[in-house]
């Protein structure tokens, strides 16, 4: 995920991070440094991870196999609701163990890749707690891919083994023999293909207590950049149980900047939405993983609809949202929505593109003061980075926010990589524990994109002179969709296999809803153009449905060039923007794009 991240984990408090602009900057570092002191429950020392040497929690748990057994502090709470099935932190650990055994039982060692692939059921859930719990590195694949994509994913990450449903079975398994991958099946069946429930069948609910440490690699989660396939981001226990840390620890320093939170009971027990994929790590990391030492329940929807979301706030108390930034603003316009009872909501936020000023006002009018609220992140950082909420939020709504301490720092630095001044633009760079290791089997890549602890992000801007961070632009060639990066080269790529395509360009524009929508220009080839029709449907053939450029412009000139001869992109971005505001275009998502030739 490159975009904005969430609203805090824990409710309405105000955000630390975020202060009111009384709150100064010398106020905000003396409140850190005593909620981080020695004896205090958020204590930091500094620790070597990954090589790099960062400030750390000491009191956190060393592995995410300690993190769910800390959840047990909750046992016979509901943690898992998904439509009328409910999981209590007892079901879920009990599960969980079972599916470690089973996968030791089929010769799953510690490091092994197991992979899964599914709708957000409870078993993703069973099955990434079990699989890095017995010290295999759980995969997420993409559930959107196509089946080139997934073929893709599991080669490339050597699967020993994958829980796929049955929607990623109709693309998967025709490859499945030759790739030598054994599958489990999720709700349904297939030829040669175990179930779950014979999987766990006869396997122990007690926990294998194999040995497990904060350096063993833990996860690998696909992102999109600027290259012509997905790459594996690789993160070990410590980076993962560190980000969520980070971002509880936001309560406590609230709390000790305004104590009278410390004495307002919170009227609902915490509850959150899971209104967006697990296989993000807004859904796994920001919306699942932080549940379980708060005791927060987790309501997982079949799919994104604001009238069931809505539903589901009401029944389940939910106490907070967060999910794309459209998503909130489509629950507070809904023409129903003063027909539930959703009191219980404090706080919506949304990740993946800025929302809108309007946006933000409308949700603190409806849900009360200080409830809007957003952040930066990258799958790369654990989704953590930056916050921002409150009246900071409403007086900064171009803000993503401060880092959020004492983990996490962000500079500006020029081309060679030199830190600049407060208010000067350049690249935007992220130092923390919680940064990944590495991507998988790209040692290239990772030396592009890690210095010494310092993720590159590729994302443009500046801070002010209170440590605020703005975003004003892309350096990578990359967009941002509703929350998922699209790399423009992986789209080049596929169009170029047209046999009908002499040359393209793939960039962003604007769309309301999602941020960001797919675009291209096209130049054909004058023996056999192909139509809109023809890109679309060929580029669907190889890549997942929100890659395919839902607006192309087909040319038969040459397309425009700078000095070094390379694409001129800008002009082609300036000039599609420019058609489409002129026809008021605009594609609801659901909807067949309307195409302009």
């Amino acid at each position: 995920m490159r975009g904005f991240a969430r609203t805090g984990p824990f409710g309405p408090r105000p955000n630390p991070e975020s202060p009111s602009p009384t709150m100064d900057k010398a106020t905000i570092e003396a409140a850190i440094d005593a909620v981080t002191a020695v004896g205090e429950p958020y204590e930091t020392a500094v620790r070597r991870v990954n090589g790099v040497e960062f400030p750390v929690f000491v009191n956190a748990p060393d592995n995410l196999r300690e993190l769910y057994r800390q959840g047990l502090e909750h046992a016979d709470a509901d943690f898992y609701v998904y439509e009328d099935e409910r999981y209590t932190f007892r079901d879920a650990w009990e599960r969980a163990a079972a599916c470690a055994n089973a996968l030791r039982a089929r010769g799953v060692q510690p490091g092994d890749r197991v992979g899964i692939a599914l709708r957000n059921y409870p078993e993703w859930v069973f099955a990434f707690m079990g699989i890095t719990s017995m010290g295999a590195v759980a995969v997420a694949l993409n559930a959107w891919w196509s089946a080139e994509e997934m073929v893709y994913g599991v080669e490339d990450s050597g699967l020993r083994l994958l829980f796929a449903d049955r929607e990623r079975l109709e693309r998967f398994a025709p490859h499945a023999e030759r790739l030598h991958v054994e599958l489990v099946t999720v709700r349904c069946e297939h030829p040669g293909a175990t179930t779950w429930a014979d999987f766990v069948a006869d396997a122990s609910p007690e926990m294998p207590e194999l040995p497990l440490h904060g350096a063993d690699d833990a996860t690998i989660l696909y992102t999109s950049g600027s290259t012509a396939h997905p790459k594996g981001v690789l993160s070990v226990h410590t980076s993962v149980v560190q980000a969520l840390l980070g971002w509880e620890s936001g309560g406590a320093l609230a709390q000790h900047l305004m104590p009278e939170l410390a004495d307002e009971p919170a009227p609902y027990p915490p509850a959150i939405i899971l209104s967006v994929p697990l296989f993000h790590v807004t859904g796994l990391t920001v919306q699942l993983l932080s549940s379980f030492r708060s005791g927060r329940k987790v309501v997982a929807m079949y799919r994104w609809d604001p009238e069931e979301a809505l539903r589901l706030i009401e029944r389940e108390r939910v106490t907070s949202f967060s999910g794309v930034p459209t998503m909130a603003w489509e629950l507070v316009q809904s023409p129903n929505y003063d027909r539930y009872d959703l009191s219980s909501l404090a706080s919506a936020g949304g990740g993946g593109a800025p929302m809108a000023p309007e946006q933000a006002r409308r949700i603190d009018e409806q849900l009360g003061e200080g409830a809007a609220g957003t952040g930066w992140g990258m799958t790369e950082t654990q989704g953590l980075a930056t916050m921002i909420g409150g009246l900071a939020y409403i007086e900064r709504p171009k803000s993503c926010g401060r880092p959020i301490a004492p983990l996490v720092r962000v500079k500006v630095v020029d081309d060679a990589g030199h830190e600049l001044p407060r208010g000067e633009t350049g690249e935007l760079w992220i130092w923390g524990v919680m940064n990944f290791k590495a991507y998988w089997n790209r040692p290239d890549a990772t030396a592009e994109a890690l210095t010494e602890g310092w993720v590159h992000t590729g994302d443009v801007g500046h801070m002010d002179e209170d440590d605020y961070v703005h975003i004003t632009d892309r350096a990578k060639d990359m967009i941002l969709r509703g929350g998922e990066n699209i790399g423009c080269q992986e789209v080049e790529a596929v169009l170029y296999r047209h046999p009908g395509v002499a040359e393209c360009a793939v960039f962003g524009v604007p769309d309301p809803r999602l941020g960001e929508t797919v675009a291209a220009v096209v130049s054909v080839r004058d023996d056999a153009p192909p139509t809109v029709e023809d890109l679309q449907a060929h580029t669907a053939e190889h890549l997942a449905r929100f890659k395919v450029p839902e607006h192309i412009w087909l040319r038969t000139e040459r397309l425009p060039r700078i000095a070094s001869e390379k694409i001129f992109k800008r002009q082609l971005r300036d000039e599609a923007v420019a058609l489409l505001a002129a026809d008021g275009h605009t594609t609801p998502e659901g909807q067949p794009p309307e195409q302009t030739e």
